[in-house]
């Protein structure tokens, strides 16, 4: 019969700790959700459960595993290896978010509403799950049936603001977009005049007449309205008919 006194006592989490060799960075630990992971050994937490092998050793590394990822807008660095973890996940979800992506890349988009509304919407359903599953245990509603009449009003002003947008789909004169596109316009006008030939001298006074014209409040407003409630397009006679000023006219008679 063997002598209880000669069973090995178990090792503690700090004589396994001072027992590891110097070259040792991690150690495979199971921590208080059941998960596995390796951990600095300076972050082991009171909670975590060291991981034997088969030859009741300790599992380690010496080297830390892959590239360390740096975490960006943050101060302080994490208090431990889980929160780390959670943030990369954080940062890497806010990367994928499509809603995100095009607010940064493109906020003129008129599809930065569609998102918006669809992302009110997955939250306002996620919402009416919880108030379900409080009404199934029998607990109290109303926090979360306020919340979501919340974002149920939200959904309805973003969808009236998107109706509105689409029916005044004209093109926003004033937006950075439709300055970059008018700039282009003319740079090719210019350069169709090079093309034939024109004097320096007259390009230049064609696009002095232009300034006057598009500096015109009338010009503005019949530019909207043409843009909002369309309106054929004048045929070239026409079109140089209704250009001609008295100025023109005077020029012709002299």
């Amino acid at each position: 019969m063997s002598n209880p006194s000669s069973v090995p006592k178990p090792k503690t989490t700090q004589e396994i700790l001072d027992s590891l060799p110097k070259d040792v960075s991690r150690i495979q630990v199971v921590d208080e959700f059941g998960k596995q992971r390796y951990r600095k050994i300076a972050e082991i937490l009171p909670t975590d459960k060291i991981v034997m092998n088969g030859r009741g050793l300790p599992v380690t590394m010496s080297t830390d595993p892959g590239r360390p990822q740096k975490i960006t807008g943050m101060d302080l660095p994490p208090v431990n290896e889980s929160v780390a973890e959670v943030i990369r996940a954080k940062h890497n979800s806010m990367k994928s978010d499509e809603l995100t992506h095009i607010v940064r890349t493109n906020p003129e988009s008129s599809n930065v509403l569609d998102l918006v509304l669809t992302a009110i919407a997955e939250e306002a359903a996620s919402l009416g799950f919880e108030r379900q599953d409080l009404e199934r245990r029998g607990q109290p509603t109303s926090q979360v049936s306020l919340r979501r009449i919340g974002a149920l009003k939200a959904i309805g002003e973003t969808w009236l603001r998107r109706k509105e947008q689409i029916a005044n789909s004209g093109v926003d004169m004033d937006s950075p977009a439709f300055k970059r596109l008018f700039l282009y316009l003319t740079e090719t006008f210019t350069a169709s005049m090079n093309d034939a030939k024109l004097r320096p001298e007259m390009i230049q006074t064609i696009f002095s007449k232009l300034a006057a014209r598009l500096d015109d409040d009338d010009w503005r407003r019949e530019a909207i309205r043409r843009m909002t409630e369309g309106e054929s397009v004048p045929s070239p006679a026409s079109a140089a008919k209704s250009s001609a000023t008295p100025d023109d006219d005077e020029d012709d008679a002299d």
